[in-house]
């Protein structure tokens, strides 16, 4: 980080040069956690892997209501940053995470503050950001996800902040997700709910391509939305940061007569969510009486009071907002992934696979994955589909064998650390080079 040069023009003449590090400002909306949710895994590789490009000031930006960002401690982060700082955003408390059937503010209240994922804030409250900022100049912004990155932008078009070199972790196109959750929907959403949605999907749409022209790079998790990005943002530097982790492989659980399924995942995620409840109305009837000694826990962060009551109606436990979820992993046989929509890629997978658990998802719940059905996971079309997979992988005690293994091989080659800071890299070089123009000379 720091460059010490001694030399001169002149015999005997000593000039010394000291080369201060990077200041790097460090925006995201998901609090850095080895051990939470996929976002919060993601989060906290991103900072481990900008560590080494300069001093990392890390500011959370969030909403009263978002439970991790709350409570998640981030002192652990101490050793990778040079400041820490939470900002609350007040004028944020009108609207209501991603889930727009659970709540949704009025048609006016929407215009006024815009998208969740894309919100628009008074000048007032922007400056109130501004004054917490620990600095206002740096040689860097990185963005963690697009609502970081439209708050950076806002600050900066209010001449608030101010830095020519800026990169965004997109991790999915959040565009994407919403339009194939109004897709998906079906009428659950209601009238209003789904105006709504499609007019969210519509804005995130508009700031995503806003974003793509202004900063110097983008990354995301799959190589679909680097194809996306380049087809819609040609001069966008677009790069692959792919989802990883980094787990101790688990021993094989000691048989004790029980076949025992697990589902983890952030429960206040509406993708999450429905997966769920579907694969409870679907499958886990024909499971239970085709496998009678089957059992299911189901872990995850801010459960809906609706899920907690019709899982225990099934007298399947739910452990929520859990310290670590090893001991759920470690007693468990497989892991499901019954996920209907959504983009991206599941780091819930690429965890159980890391623990050497073997993994039966949807098609859709593994996309972007690189995943050979047979080989490192067991894929089915269809909720149906996924029945006769675990019926298959139930029976097959050897199948669950080498599965795990192919998976933890696969994963640790495709999905490890340095494949991160290899990205990452790539992503701030970037952000030092100019635009190249796509002019074309007359």
């Amino acid at each position: 980080m720091y460059a010490l040069s001694v030399g001169g023009s002149q015999p005997g003449a000593a000039a010394i040069h000291i080369s201060t590090p990077r200041q790097i400002l460090c925006f995201m909306r998901m609090p850095p956690d080895p051990n939470g949710h996929g976002g919060s895994q993601r989060a906290w590789h991103l900072v481990q892997a900008l560590r080494p490009h300069g001093d990392v000031h890390f500011v959370l930006l969030y909403r009263n209501q978002d439970h991790d960002c709350v409570t998640t401690a981030l002192d652990p982060l101490t050793p990778l940053v040079k400041s820490i700082t939470r900002i609350e955003i007040p004028q944020w408390r009108g609207i209501h995470g991603r889930q727009f059937g659970v709540f949704h503010p009025g048609i006016g209240e929407f215009f006024k503050m815009r998208s969740p994922e894309a919100p628009r804030f008074s000048a007032a409250a922007l400056a109130a950001i501004a004054a917490q900022l620990p600095i206002l100049r740096p040689d860097l912004i990185f963005a963690g996800r697009l609502c970081a990155a439209v708050i950076a932008q806002a600050l900066i078009d209010h001449e608030l902040l101010a830095s020519a070199e800026r990169v965004v972790d997109f991790d999915d196109l959040m565009s994407k997700f919403r339009a194939l959750q109004v897709r998906n929907s079906g009428g659950s959403l209601g009238h209003q709910g789904r105006l709504l949605a499609r007019l969210d999907s519509r804005i995130i749409a508009r700031a995503e391509r806003r974003i793509a022209q202004d900063w110097r790079g983008i990354s995301v998790c799959t190589d679909e939305d680097v194809a996306a990005l380049r087809a819609t943002s040609p001069e966008t530097h677009a790069v692959k940061l792919p989802n990883i982790v980094n787990r101790e492989l688990l021993p094989e659980r000691a048989p004790d007569g029980r076949f025992r399924l697990l589902f983890i995942g952030n429960l206040g995620f509406s993708a999450n969510t429905a997966g769920l409840t579907t694969f409870l109305k679907e499958v886990w009837p024909w499971l239970k009486q085709n496998i009678p000694e089957v059992a299911l826990e189901v872990v995850g962060i801010n459960p809906p009071p609706a899920l907690a009551v019709e899982l225990s109606a099934l007298g399947i436990p739910l452990h929520a907002n859990v310290p670590s979820v090893r001991p759920y992993y470690e007693a468990c046989d497989a892991v499901i992934c019954p996920i209907l929509f959504g983009s991206g890629t599941r780091i819930k997978i690429l965890e159980a696979m890391a623990y050497g658990r073997p993994v039966v998802s949807t098609e859709v719940g593994a996309d972007g994955l690189g995943l050979r059905d047979g080989a490192e996971i067991l894929l089915a079309p269809d909720m149906p589909g996924v029945g006769q997979a675990l019926l298959r992988l139930a029976r097959e005690a050897e199948l669950r064998r080498t599965i795990a293994a192919q998976a933890r091989a696969f994963q640790q080659r495709h999905y490890g650390p340095e494949v991160i800071m290899d990205g990452m890299r790539d992503l701030l070089g970037a952000a030092a080079a100019p635009r190249q123009s796509l002019a074309c000379d007359s």
